[in-house]
């Protein structure tokens, strides 16, 4: 370990020699002026001055002055620009003060060029980033967070279990718990939360979503073995005014949303954002005894602080608090015999859940140019509480997080390094109860375990050039329990052209799992825990690396779009969930190979002003090996993972009027075939079965008004 700890140190550190050494420097500055109703110049505060080769840039302040450093040769394009006034170009061939003198423009005529995208990919970052907006949330009934992904490709959404409705994600071919899911930068599905955290955001306090395929950074932790999720949720500077969002199913589901924000005194600003919905009665439309939908109730608030007379200062903190109760299964009632239940009472799943939560954030920006330091907390208390079938789980979860975090610019702006120290603490409460009704055995488990780590990492950014561009981060983490685990992380970026990003990502990860609540649908199937001894399973350690190409270009006249990820995960270990034996779940180490191999292709075309046409096509390969017992003993097999689909396809039409008085969104998914886990004896051979493909659609018409009442 400490060999390793020494290569992966002495490989950063001439990793960061050969991309930092020094390139001649230049300076560029000058003034901006305007000229006033008597002809005599005047400083313009505020205009924007650029260099059109790399778009580096500076802002005038007070007496018109700027400076840009730069380390591409003469000549240079240095632009000026401001609003209200015509741009300027100057060609600069050597180090002299330069002079802009902007005129006011006159507004003769307003043409739509290209609306803004709800939905993109830059080809500026270095690492693969794709970005959703609110406006491209609204093109489907986001109850939640989980149904944010309706129109997204990248993301796959499945639903777990029929019993109590959950849904999960699937990202580059793997289940969502390898992708690492923030909210703001900050942990929020982990622990306890991980099968059912995702319906925990309303789909309304969502601003947008950040999606970062591969490693990702090393900044927020050695999770993300296939990437990051960040959604932005509304914050008090963002949100003006009361909104209020109802929604009711025909069925009788009942869900309400609001924000609103308020100014306290003159230096604070709070915003608080509730959430309630509630199905009261079973609802059993096909007459099989069995609910439709789930009996829920549920409440959720966040009330958010920010502090807003200091524009160096970020302070802000936050309370959220969630309580749900669910209840799904058979249905209870006089209206139906004891002959039509398999035993003497209904077969119900009750899961009551209740979640508090505190953030804080501080901190500090500096007259250096993109220097900054920051401090984040966060503070968790997560129960549960399930009653299926005669058998109980309870489990209860205590998180500390702290962050100390800095960057700043080293030489010039070109490089920029963020380091940071970490502190994680986790401790875990389960007692698992299992009655089986057919075979009359109890079995009674206890799980407890305390997870702390604290950590430190090192990320450098480097510019080459305006067409190369690279990030190396590498992170150190340690735990009584585990020792140090290592996370190296490389992303680079070549730009071919100024339309085309060609990207390449390698990356360490790892992820502490939680078999029992992230796996408890199996168990409400009726099967039986094998799980010897829950302390010796080690922490999944994987690596991500691949490539992406990102082109955008124009077709007949329209911005166009296209995309190819390709990805692999594979396993050094992992805590396999074993459910090919009937009615066992068995969960152990990994003897053998696992991994998971991803492409994506995707197209975006405006064939018309305000028609959008998008097409998506995903290839999963995803393997893992699994323990056989057999009357010869113990053997490995390694096959296809159950229930992930070996290719899906979307394509998604969207139109919106001038004005966007009316939207039509019309999504249509393919989802290819999923191997089914085999059921039966070890000793005898059963063929392989894969479920069929199947097609989804949607469609959803939006009317925007600006009052209803005329207001």
């Amino acid at each position: 370990m400490r060999k390793n700890f020494v290569l992966y140190t002495l490989l950063f550190a001439g990793l960061n020699a050969l991309f930092a050494q020094n390139t001649p420097i230049q300076e560029i500055s000058g003034y901006v002026f305007e000229r006033d109703t008597k002809g005599n110049l005047k400083p313009l505060p505020g205009a924007h001055v650029f260099c059109v080769t790399t778009q580096k840039g500076s802002v005038a302040d007070q007496n018109g002055f700027f400076l840009i450093s730069t380390a591409q040769p003469f000549p240079q394009l240095i632009s000026a620009s401001f609003v209200g006034y015509e741009s300027d170009t100057i060609e600069v061939t050597k180090v002299n003060p330069l002079e802009f003198i902007l005129r006011p423009s006159t507004l003769n005529e307003v043409k739509l060029i290209e609306r803004k995208k709800t939905n993109a990919k830059s080809i500026l970052k270095v690492s693969n980033v794709e970005w959703i907006s609110g406006q491209e949330l609204e093109k489907a009934a986001c109850c939640n967070l989980s149904e944010c992904f309706e129109t997204n490709a990248s993301v796959d959404i499945i639903s777990s279990d029929p019993i109590t409705g959950a849904k999960k994600i699937q990202m580059l071919g793997l289940d969502g718990v390898y992708s690492d899911v923030l909210v703001e930068n900050k942990p929020f599905l982990r622990g306890l939360a991980a099968s059912y955290g995702l319906n925990y955001i309303p789909g309304s306090w969502v601003e947008s979503i950040q999606i970062i395929k591969a490693a990702g950074s090393v900044t927020n932790g050695f999770q993300s073995l296939t990437g990051q999720i960040n959604a932005e949720l509304y914050k008090p500077e963002t949100v003006d005014g009361f909104f209020w969002n109802s929604y009711i199913s025909s069925i009788g589901m009942i869900e309400n949303n609001f924000i609103t924000s308020s100014l306290v005194g003159k230096d604070w600003k709070t915003a608080l954002l509730g959430h309630y919905s509630y199905l009261g009665r079973s609802v059993d439309r096909n007459n099989d005894s069995f609910m439709d939908a789930i009996v829920t109730n549920r409440l959720s608030l966040l009330n958010r602080w920010r502090y807003m007379s200091r524009p160096d200062r970020h302070i802000e903190f936050s309370f959220r608090y969630l309580t749900e109760d669910k209840l799904s299964g058979q249905i209870s009632g006089d209206n139906l015999s004891t002959e039509e239940y398999e035993f003497d009472t209904p077969y119900e799943v009750n899961i009551k859940t209740d979640q508090a939560e505190f953030n804080s954030k501080i901190g500090f920006i500096f007259d250096k140019p993109f220097t900054s330091a920051g401090i984040i907390s966060q503070a968790r208390y997560h129960n549960q509480e399930t009653l299926f079938g005669g058998s109980t789980y309870s489990g209860s979860q205590y998180s500390l997080y702290f962050k100390a975090a800095f960057q700043t610019t080293i030489i010039d702006t070109t490089k920029m390094v963020k380091i940071g120290l970490t502190y994680s603490s986790d401790r875990y409460d389960e007692a698992l109860l299992l009655l089986r009704p057919a075979a009359p055995i109890i079995d009674n488990k206890h799980f407890a375990r305390s997870d702390k780590f604290i950590g430190a990492y090192s990320e450098l950014t480097v510019e080459h050039n305006p067409r190369l561009s690279s990030i190396f981060g590498y992170r150190a983490d340690y735990s009584r329990a585990f020792g140090l685990l290592h996370t190296p992380r490389i992303n680079v970026r070549y730009k071919p052209t100024d339309n085309t990003a060609i990207r390449v990502s390698a990356g360490r990860a790892y992820r502490l799992a939680n078999p029992i609540s992230e796996n408890m649908s199996y168990l409400f199937s009726s099967r039986n825990l094998a799980l010897e001894n829950y302390n010796s399973l080690l922490p999944e350690e994987a690596i991500n690396y691949g490539a992406n190409i990102n082109h955008n270009f124009y077709l007949a006249g329209k911005a166009t779009s296209f995309n190819i990820d390709i990805y692999q995960t594979d396993f050094q270990n992992q805590v396999v969930v074993d459910i090919e034996q009937t009615q066992k779940l068995s969960i152990y180490n990994l003897e053998g190979p696992s991994y998971s191999k991803s492409l994506q292709v995707d197209f975006a075309f405006e064939p018309a002003d305000g028609w959008e046409l998008k097409y998506a096509h995903k290839w999963n390969n995803t393997q893992t090996t699994y323990s056989v017992e057999t009357s010869m003993g113990t053997d490995y097999l390694t096959k296809q993972s159950p229930f992930i689909p070996k290719h899906r396809s979307l394509v998604q039409l969207y139109y919106t009027t001038w004005q966007k008085k009316w939207d039509i969104n019309i999504t249509l998914q393919n989802v290819g075939p999923s191997r089914v886990p085999e059921q039966g004896s070890s000793d005898e051979y059963i063929e392989e079965y894969w479920s069929k493909s199947f097609k989804q659609l949607d469609g959803q018409i939006t009317r925007r008004f600006k009052s209803l009442i005329g207001i």
